[in-house]
């Protein structure tokens, strides 16, 4: 004998179990309300534990089930939810819009992300609101529709969009208002970022048409292999400051700039682009280059030195009397010029100097020594003079060769 047994649960399933006689419907069903309570623990599991809140509602609206964080996001306690209106969880400003999307939805449900389409908020139990994205699911069963709400509180999420709003807005006023020209370019020479301080610069009259008109970043330098030089100081320190470099501009003129600029890096580490500043130098440039022309007719020789003393630029009649060239001269200590003996008392005489040079705007030391380059000796008169830059304070150093003088 069969006979066909069939078991509905809460309107959610329907399950068909065939039985081949009467004598096994006993242990069949034993294991059938075995295997259905395990199925309803491992279901309540899952629905209590879940992260985000669920909420099952009827076609009326009425809260049929609400899992733990459900009860935790809206501030309700054990099982206070069920029966009751889902619109207690909705402000009342949104309910008459949420019952003409409830009708909707029941009319032609489907599997719909709202929060991608809406600016959602919940409803606590003490009254305050707070944003969610709401998805909603749906199943049919012989009593009626039955929808799924899964809602995720996002209001840390939303924090941390207006947090970075709020910096990427700061970060926007610094790009377009900043005195120094700010870029960003791969690694291959694209442009892909310049502020308007950059584009005035180089001469365009937009972002847009300097990044048009210049595909490759590399025409922009006068000096052939200048920006790989660049490149390869980023690739190896990460960061470079005071580079400096002759750029040509859209109409052909050539300006000195000052570069400070770091590496862009890709997850991996891998350098994608560099970020940095530009600053036209050509004036400071001219200034100088008039400067060292007005040194170099000095009679004696110049030599200004920075705070660490070291040496910050000479003239031409240093090379004649000290036996160095330029190259050999610049960035390196001051200290070279001065024999071994004199070095540390003439470093605490300079440091003395640069503490407060007010008091003294110049100073004259009779009988000192100077060291030339092949180990000779020679008697000198040193006059040295603060100036004042926008770097600090340089000491100006004239030095007078008077082996003439002490025969």
């Amino acid at each position: 004998m069969q006979m066909a047994f069939c078991v509905s649960y809460d309107g959610f399933m329907n399950k068909q179990i065939i039985i081949n006689n009467v004598d096994e419907l006993g242990e069949i069903g034993t294991r059938d309300d075995e295997m259905n309570i395990i199925e309803e623990m491992m279901f309540r599991k899952l629905f209590d534990y879940a992260p985000d809140a669920i909420i099952i509602v009827n076609r009326e609206g009425l809260i049929l089930q609400a899992n733990t964080q459900a009860e935790n996001i809206f501030g309700y306690e054990d099982k206070d939810l069920i029966g009751k209106s889902v619109d207690i969880l909705i402000p009342e400003r949104f309910r008459k819009r949420h019952d003409e999307h409830l009708k909707n939805f029941i009319a032609k449900p489907r599997i719909r992300l709202m929060g991608s389409e809406l600016e959602l908020y919940g409803l606590k139990k003490d009254g305050t609101e707070f944003p969610v994205d709401i998805a909603l699911g749906y199943l049919e069963t012989e009593s009626g529709i039955i929808i799924f709400s899964t809602i995720r509180d996002i209001t840390q999420h939303k924090r941390m969009e207006e947090a970075m709003r709020i910096s990427e807005a700061k970060y926007r006023g610094i790009f377009e208002n900043a005195a120094e020209g700010i870029f960003q370019t791969s690694i291959d020479g694209r442009i892909l970022a310049a502020n308007p301080s950059c584009v005035r610069i180089l001469g365009y009259a937009s972002a847009d048409e300097l990044i048009k008109h210049v595909t490759d970043v590399r025409k922009l330098y006068a000096e052939p292999g200048r920006r790989l030089h660049l490149v390869r100081l980023i690739k190896s320190e990460g960061t470079v400051s005071d580079f400096e470099a002759i750029i040509i501009r859209k109409d052909g003129t050539k300006i000195w700039v000052s570069i400070n600029a770091h590496a862009l890096e890709d997850a991996n580490g891998n350098v994608r682009g560099l970020e940095g500043m530009v600053m036209d130098i050509t004036d400071r440039k001219r200034a100088q280059k008039n400067f060292q022309m007005l040194i170099d007719g000095a009679p004696d020789a110049i030599i200004a030195i920075e705070k660490d003393l070291n040496i910050l630029l000479i003239n031409s009649h240093t090379e004649k009397l000290f036996g160095y060239t330029r190259l050999e001269l610049i960035g390196r200590p001051y200290n070279m010029l001065v024999p071994a003996r004199f070095r540390m008392k003439h470093a605490e005489y300079c440091k003395t100097y640069y503490a407060n040079p007010s008091t003294r705007i110049m100073a004259l030391h009779m009988n000192s020594v100077a060291l030339h380059r092949d180990g000779s000796e020679f008697p000198v008169e040193i006059n040295m003079s603060p100036v004042e830059t926008d770097d600090g304070i340089v000491i100006v150093i004239d030095i007078r060769d008077i082996t003439e003088k002490k025969k």
